[in-house]
């Protein structure tokens, strides 16, 4: 039985969960960034941002890639509770 800590078999262990992961978390931070700065985000342009991450993930990327999809969505978690908590929303 694999080890916890051995390459490829922990949390973020291995290069590909690594670049699924990190990519989801820019990708999604600049999504949330850019629609809060040009009109009130409410976070929903993250998830939207994301489902279009997914699909290009499951359908265009190499399948060592395609198959670490489900860390895009541990990355969108926090990302989305920033944006939608973020308290500098443009006041209306």
């Amino acid at each position: 039985m694999p080890s916890f800590f051995d390459s490829g078999h922990g949390f973020m262990s291995s290069l590909d969960e690594i670049v699924i992961m990190l990519t989801a978390v820019v990708l999604l931070t600049m999504i949330g960034a850019v629609v809060e700065y040009l009109r009130d985000s409410d976070g929903w342009s993250v998830l939207g941002a994301l489902l279009g991450y997914l699909v290009a993930v499951v359908f265009l990327a190499p399948p060592a890639f395609a198959g670490e999809w489900h860390y895009a969505i541990i990355a969108a978690v926090p990302v989305f509770v920033v944006v939608y908590l973020y308290k500098g929303r443009h006041e209306r």
